[in-house]
């Protein structure tokens, strides 16, 4: 066993480059939810979701993979990354209400706005790399 999987659902693309790319620098594998929802995860120690927000809600591809696989999550190290439009305290509002009802404890929100990396991505997403490699 071992190794990081992240599994995520993009509508407009956001997060979609937001996982890639973490995908990418930390060598991590990779699902979309549009194209495989039945995945194998015995093989991973740690879930990476990734998910939007529409109309204040994750994304239902995710939601389903979340309630069909919580099982496994509970023997697995579990974290959460929501890409929103907000920022401050309603982006904190808004991924803590997405992390309880994944019962997810470990969740960061990525904000379209603010600064960004090299790459035009958010900043933050260079320390939750860091820090999930750890």
């Amino acid at each position: 066993m071992g190794g990081t999987v992240i599994i995520y659902s993009s509508f407009a693309g956001k997060t979609r480059k937001i996982a890639k790319y973490m995908a990418e620098k930390a060598g991590w594998d990779i699902f979309d939810l549009k194209l495989q929802t039945n995945i194998d995860l015995t093989s991973y120690d740690r879930i990476i979701m990734g998910t939007g927000v529409h109309n204040g809600n994750p994304y239902a591809r995710v939601t389903r993979f979340v309630e069909d696989h919580a099982d496994v999550f509970l023997d697995k190290d579990v974290a959460l990354f929501v890409s929103c439009l907000y920022v401050g305290e309603r982006a904190a509002k808004q991924c803590s209400e997405i992390a309880k009802e994944f019962h997810i404890n470990n969740a960061v929100f990525f904000s379209t706005r603010g600064e960004k990396n090299e790459v035009g991505l958010p900043k933050d997403v260079d320390a939750f790399i860091e820090r999930m490699k750890s």
